[in-house]
């Protein structure tokens, strides 16, 4: 009866293990921007204070590019310049877990305004399916309000 039993829950389908956002964060994320989302000067921008962006779609388009085609080019961050190299992590992680790292990053590292809605899969598969460009990108970041 054990056996059968067994059997049958091995057939029975398994619920998706959800990502954990914050360990990714901690994996991937961390050694640029460090662990509060607060960046290096120079090096890496924080990730904090995006309220305003996430409570877009721009906002929340403009960031699921960046992490899905990294971005090169200059930046301005709170009056500080950045120049590094984003790397991309469009093959570096499943889009499960690119959606469990920005979400972390919006709700957790960010406070969620007025207008936010959760990173989805759509917004996920509109970035991989944008241009990869910098130029695009840094040109879509132009249109958002300045942080």
């Amino acid at each position: 009866m054990l056996r059968h039993l067994s059997a049958l829950l091995l057939l029975l389908p398994w619920p998706a293990i959800a990502a954990d956002g914050a360990a990714l964060y901690a994996q991937r994320c961390a050694v640029c921007h460090q662990t509060q989302g607060q960046g290096i000067a120079g090096h890496a921008p924080p990730l904090t204070g995006m309220e305003q962006w996430l409570a877009t779609e721009e906002g929340r388009t403009y960031i699921a590019r960046v992490v899905i085609h990294g971005l090169a080019g200059p930046i301005t961050v709170r009056g500080q310049p950045y120049s590094d190299l984003m790397l991309t992590f469009r093959w570096r992680l499943q889009d499960d877990d690119l959606v469990a790292v920005l979400r972390y990053v919006a709700e957790t590292l960010n406070e969620p305004a007025a207008g936010y809605k959760p990173i989805s899969l759509e917004t996920l598969s509109a970035a991989r399916a944008a241009s990869g460009r910098d130029v695009d990108s840094l040109a879509l970041r132009a249109r958002l309000p300045e942080r």
